[in-house]
């Protein structure tokens, strides 16, 4: 619940009630030196601790914000205060590494170690699923997919909710969590695969699923417990055919033994010059496991296949569902899927869409056991 208060401006939302599950705040910037908020209605300023109005106006034109000294600057004012919400009655810019983004809800300005920034968007649940569908699948795709996949992200942000309910956000803006680019990532379709699905989630013997989801199985998806600590059955691995003949659901990629050498010693290893790679232990569905690494001088070093593709980037090493051939001082990697195998397949959920199977048969069949309700 939202509470008002009225000002010079006229009436503006300050604060939230934060009730469970209905507000979700993510980090859509850690460790940032600065970074530029404005927003084209009434906005407030608001010490986020005392909740005292410190600043109010028509317009917030463009201001950059520092952390100083003697507290938080947003244009040319300095704010005796270590964590600023800014509030509007409309969207509020704020620069996101090259890009401008426009966030609904709130904009929280928090001050860190070293004069460093964390800034939260603190919103609605599902104005945050409608910022979140369009990064993660596209609103060219079948309905059933989208809402299918309305209902995971949402099911998964409700999870973390209650996870991470001590902690200073829920989620973060990308990829270790779920891609989100509020307002300005918003589409009609998207936003009608969540209006049409608005509140739903999934459960499991009454417990709320981390419903975790990836590109493509490859084939298969993986159980659960090789990546989190969670026994569950609904995220067992087992074979998805649905997932076969998409895009990356076969993929090569060639590394250079050097680089990988290089790339390796620089995140904590003592590799000498890399002779062979060899997979010693898969995953039960045929995941890499366990790789060892043999040197030219007869050492070896053994690292976790889930490590070894964190390191290299899980965009250059697509999943962990590989082969290895060696070509001297370069090696092929065979792979299949996208992403770490949990859960649903978004490309296999495309697919059972475009066969006519409706949102709940598609995350029956990705999340068997589990329930879609609406608390």
């Amino acid at each position: 619940m939202l509470v008002a208060v009225a000002s010079l401006t006229g009436i503006i939302f300050i604060q939230d009630s934060r009730s469970a599950e209905k507000q979700i705040r993510i980090a859509v910037l850690k460790g940032a030196l600065d970074t530029v908020v404005a927003s084209r209605g009434r906005y407030q300023i608001i010490n986020l601790v005392t909740n005292e109005i410190l600043d109010e106006g028509r317009v917030l034109r463009n201001s950059r914000v520092r952390v100083q000294d003697t507290g938080i600057q947003v244009g040319k004012k300095i704010y005796p205060a270590r964590k600023l919400r800014i509030a509007s009655n409309k969207t509020i810019s704020v620069l996101v590494g090259d890009h401008t983004q426009r966030y609904r809800g709130f904009i929280d300005l928090i001050a860190k170690d070293g004069k460093k920034l964390l800034v939260i968007n603190t919103l609605e649940l599902e104005q945050y699923v409608r910022g979140v569908l369009y990064h993660e699948i596209t609103d060219r795709w079948p309905m059933q997919a989208m809402m299918a996949q309305a209902v995971a992200a949402r099911t998964y942000a409700v999870f973390q909710i209650k996870q991470n309910k001590n902690q200073e956000f829920d989620v973060t803006n990308d990829i270790y969590s779920q891609v989100y680019g509020g307002k300005t990532a918003e589409r009609y379709r998207t936003n009608t695969a969540t209006s049409r699905t608005e509140g739903m989630i999934l459960t499991y013997k009454g417990n709320v699923l981390p419903a975790y989801y990836h590109s493509n199985s490859g084939g298969h998806t993986e159980d659960v417990d090789e990546l989190w600590e969670h026994d569950l059955p609904p995220l067992k691995g087992k074979p998805d055919l649905y997932s076969l003949g998409a895009p990356n659901a076969h993929w090569k990629k060639n590394f250079r033994a050097k680089d990988v050498q290089e790339t390796l010693n620089k995140n904590g290893f003592k590799l000498g010059a890399i002779k062979e790679i060899q997979i010693i232990e898969r995953t039960g569905s045929g995941r890499v496991k366990t790789l060892e690494f043999i040197t030219r001088d007869g050492q070896s070093v053994k690292v976790a296949g889930r490590k070894f593709r964190d390191i290299i980037g899980p965009n250059e090493l697509k999943s962990t569902f590989y082969d290895i051939e060696m070509q001297g001082y370069f090696f092929d990697v065979l792979g299949k899927g996208w992403g770490h195998g949990v859960g649903m397949s978004q490309w296999g959920a495309n697919k059972m869409a475009r066969k006519r199977f409706d949102f709940k048969e598609i995350l029956g069949f990705y999340y068997p056991g589990a329930e879609v309700v609406k608390p």
